[in-house]
């Protein structure tokens, strides 16, 4: 029996290894993806930027700059907004704080830092699309002051 359970757990390690190594692949393709998504708005990259969102790509932001309400934007007006230069045009810092990833989602919690401006917290949830590409679906900014 014991003989069993240890040729079962030696198994087993080259499996998980495999899984570990995996999820590191996916974090550093994540990781990638934030980055490219922060060079794209500090360059109002519009071309770019509708490569790595996802089409139902959202920005909520709560009370955000000290507004009182929740203003939820979608692609194509963020898209529009960083066309009229409204948003982006600001180069940050980046700093990935966390990454949890289950199965083919992800969040990440990233800290946006600024030397000209106030510096972001976002909450960025990601998913796999059809073909295993990671896209930005949900970007939730917290301005820290």
């Amino acid at each position: 029996m014991r003989q069993l359970i240890l040729i079962v757990f030696l198994s087993a390690i080259p499996f998980l290894n495999c899984m570990s190594q995996n999820q590191n692949n996916m974090k550093n393709q994540i990781k990638e993806i934030v980055a490219s998504i922060e060079k794209a708005a500090a360059n109002r990259n519009i071309k770019q930027l509708t490569e790595l969102l996802h089409k139902d790509y959202r920005v909520v932001a709560n009370r955000f700059k000290g507004s009182k309400n929740v203003t939820i934007i979608p692609k194509e007006t963020y898209l529009q907004m960083m066309k009229e230069k409204k948003v982006g045009g600001t180069n940050y810092n980046i700093n990935v704080k966390d990454i949890k990833i289950y199965e083919h989602t992800a969040i990440v919690d990233v800290l946006y830092i600024s030397e000209t401006t106030s510096d972001m917290h976002k909450y960025l949830v990601l998913i796999q699309d059809q073909n295993n590409q990671w896209k930005v679906v949900s970007d939730i900014p917290i301005v820290m002051d």
